[in-house]
């Protein structure tokens, strides 16, 4: 399978639920899950093609010729990653004195260099020089908006939280593909939904974004589309993803993991919406000493026809 990675530039604040079961208008998000990506294309390709181009888009996925990665942040041309759900070792001692530095890294620049500090970091407990780790991509807060109360014809206001990225910075992501002609027609629908809007409400201009290729050249993205596929001890967690039942104790055999809920409504042209089935994923991030084909779940039927949901992984092979 190729992979490239694209930009997205957001012009808009972007609201987006954490998946926490956290109130979901006054919390929000920095980053996007696959599940959401591909729900998004599947609305776009409905929208401006047709339910045939869904249907296509389904059989795609289920049959393994296109796959996701969640999104992660950038800031001008570094890509980063989420840092490895791996624990020290246990004869690792941990530095008790940059405990705080420690805590506050989320993500890792993805290049060869960090990770193999990273490993060091879990075998030896001593963390290693991590300023260029700190960085803050977006600012948090609450917008107040206004709605109409189709009793009473009041104005009621209410609080939307959502993240405005900082200056050079946004999201990026993964697309895997056997086609290049599946792989443009992505990204023609992924800057489509770019004019919509992606995420929670976008009625009301939010999660706007310009879309950009990056270029095979950018050194990240050689090392993220080397380091995919590649055999190694470990495999890291690109996708928030479930795997298949068949699949689950294999799996998780040896794995540390995190895990997101994944509920919510879906929205369609073709009929009202409908409330789809919860299911708990492994986060990105997340280390597996197996993989797994996951799969694209059918989580409900709103009585016009089946609502899908992406659980298709990427993997990245890591040595830790």
């Amino acid at each position: 399978m190729n992979y490239c990675l694209y930009k997205m530039n957001f012009t808009a604040p972007l609201h987006c639920g954490r998946g926490d079961g956290a109130v979901s208008l006054t919390n929000t998000a920095m980053t996007l899950r696959a599940d959401t990506i591909f729900s998004a294309l599947c609305n776009e390709a409905a929208m401006c093609v047709g339910e045939k181009a869904v249907k296509e888009l389904i059989a795609l996925t289920k049959n393994e010729k296109l796959c996701f990665s969640d999104t992660f942040p950038f800031y001008g041309e570094e890509l980063y990653l989420p840092v490895p759900l791996c624990p020290l070792d246990e004869n690792a001692k941990f530095d008790v004195k940059n405990r705080k530095a420690i805590k506050s890294v989320k993500w890792l620049p993805a290049s060869d260099e960090y990770f193999r500090n990273f490993s060091d970091y879990i075998h030896s407990g001593k963390m290693f020089e991590c300023t260029n780790m700190q960085k803050s991509f977006a600012l948090f807060r609450t917008d107040v908006k206004v709605c109409l109360n189709r009793n009473t014809q009041n104005s009621v206001p209410f609080e939307v939280g959502c993240c405005e990225f900082n200056e050079n910075c946004g999201l990026y992501g993964v697309i895997g593909y056997e086609s290049e002609e599946d792989a443009e027609n992505i990204l023609k629908l992924l800057k489509s939904v770019g004019v919509s809007g992606i995420g929670g409400q976008v009625s009301r201009g939010f999660g706007k974004f310009g879309l950009q290729k990056i270029s095979a050249e950018n050194k990240s993205a050689l090392f993220i589309k080397q380091s995919i596929g590649t055999e190694k001890d470990s495999y890291m967690l690109l996708t928030s993803s479930l795997p298949k039942e068949e699949e689950l104790e294999n799996a998780l055999d040896g794995a540390y993991y995190n895990i997101v809920r994944r509920g919510g409504f879906s929205w369609s042209p073709y009929a009202d919406t409908f409330k789809k089935q919860t299911q708990y994923y492994l986060v990105s991030g997340s280390v597996l000493k197996h993989t797994f084909e996951g799969d694209v779940f059918c989580v409900g039927e709103n009585g016009k026809h089946d609502i899908y949901r992406y659980s298709k992984p990427i993997f990245m092979g890591v040595e830790l």
